[in-house]
């Protein structure tokens, strides 16, 4: 799971931040002048600093093969008009199975969603690990694909590695 560290930059270094929202006065280590603390979200000018939850939440026996369930949730601070991601699944001896392109759809802020994927021709048992590639479309306010992949965060529900 990625981890968010927050930079110290001086008041010199905000007057050129586009935006300032979640700021906090410290001293420095010597109890000198006070720095500040902008997310690197904030003081890079991005506009999506949120973040985009994925679970890998199960794998079950389909009729061609495995249906694979996932588990989405938007805090990036506004709707997802259109989420599709690139994905990569590997099986137990770790060589590439198949590359998808999954439709995740509209994505509303602060809500959970269930995505389900049919993966023919693929026994579950076969599947050793699922890693998402890339995002191929992120659309809505201020979004970008990069910015959606920026702020995407993994974990699984399985005995499966699921990951950036």
């Amino acid at each position: 799971m990625r981890s968010f560290m927050l930079p110290l930059i001086t008041a010199a270094a905000l007057a050129g931040a586009v935006h300032v929202n979640a700021q906090e006065a410290v001293t420095g280590p010597n109890g000198d002048a006070p720095v500040t603390a902008v997310s690197e979200a904030t003081a890079t000018g991005d506009a999506a600093a949120g973040a985009l939850f994925l679970e890998l939440n199960n794998l079950a026996a389909a009729q061609n093969g495995c249906r694979v369930s996932f588990l989405v949730r938007n805090e990036m601070g506004g709707e997802i008009d259109d989420l599709s991601l690139e994905v990569a699944v590997f099986g137990k001896s770790g060589a590439l199975d198949r590359l998808l392109r999954l439709n995740f759809g509209l994505l509303l802020e602060g809500k959970t969603r269930v995505r389900q994927f049919d993966l023919d021709a693929t026994p579950c048992d076969g599947i050793g690990n699922v890693l998402v590639n890339d995002v191929a479309s992120c659309d809505g306010d201020g979004l970008t694909p990069l910015s959606c992949l920026r702020a995407v965060e993994t974990r699984s529900a399985l005995d499966i590695t699921f990951g950036l």
